[in-house]
């Protein structure tokens, strides 16, 4: 214990903390006033209410005394309690356990674009196509099957995560070559400048497993990339609708 001088009323005190410097008395003047407030009960037992229970009863009536008469009537009230605790009641008296409403909800089952016999079908036909399958390639498939371009193209995303291939995207719109096939033509188109050979989508067509007017398409792209006209008209074996007039 340290002996402390109170810095308001200059008291000595004994506290079990030395950087106290103000007093019990002090520090809580209500519990020092209402401590000297003491009353006998019919039973001669004499009631210390500054501490909320009778003294030598060992019973804290007045703790519980003062906690149900709280404001708002925010005690322990049981009729409230049993009304919530009845709120969720078991199944073996009839009730419903609002917990486990996922688990009550019949499950429904999950309905599938395509089948294994359409899937089927459809890896055959796109692998076909590969390794520069045409932007419409779910559509052509579909025609021939007789189902929904957009069925078809699911089922094609599965064969390719199936080949471990990355995943296309849905084209927003149509398109005659995509990307790759653009880089894949102009592979194939350049070393055959400054004269490539009459005909040659043909063989590039044969080559990257295309349509030869996607081909085509892509020759013109890439010509026009390069600064050259659509076509050489001053060669020599030139058809005559490509030589200049």
């Amino acid at each position: 214990m340290y002996t402390n001088k109170c810095i308001k009323c200059g008291k000595e005190f004994e506290t079990k903390n030395p950087k106290r410097v103000i007093c019990p008395e002090c520090l809580y003047p209500e519990r020092i006033t209402s401590a000297s407030v003491d009353t006998t009960d019919e039973n001669g037992v004499v009631q210390d209410f500054s501490r909320g229970y009778s003294a030598g009863s060992g019973n804290p009536e007045g703790y519980t005394r003062r906690y149900n008469n709280r404001p708002n009537n925010q005690g322990y009230n049981k009729k409230s309690f049993q009304k919530n605790n009845n709120f969720k009641r078991s199944k073996a008296q009839g009730g419903k356990n609002f917990n486990n409403r996922r688990t009550q909800k019949p499950n429904k089952p999950k309905t599938l674009l395509i089948n294994k016999e359409q899937l089927a079908v459809i890896e055959e036909m796109y692998k076909k196509m590969l390794p520069l399958p045409n932007p419409d390639a779910h559509e052509v498939i579909a025609q021939a099957i007789n189902l929904e371009p957009k069925k078809v193209f699911f089922g094609i995303n599965l064969v390719r995560q199936k080949m471990m291939l990355p995943k296309v995207q849905f084209p927003k719109r149509k398109l005659a070559i995509t990307p790759d096939q653009m880089m894949a033509i102009k592979n194939l188109y350049e070393p055959l400048l400054p004269l490539p050979p009459i005909g040659c989508h043909k063989i590039l067509a044969a080559q990257l497993k295309m349509d030869e007017w996607r081909v085509h398409v892509g020759i013109g792209l890439v010509r026009k990339q390069m600064g050259l006209d659509r076509w050489n008209q001053d060669r020599e074996d030139a058809p005559e609708e490509f030589r200049k007039k």
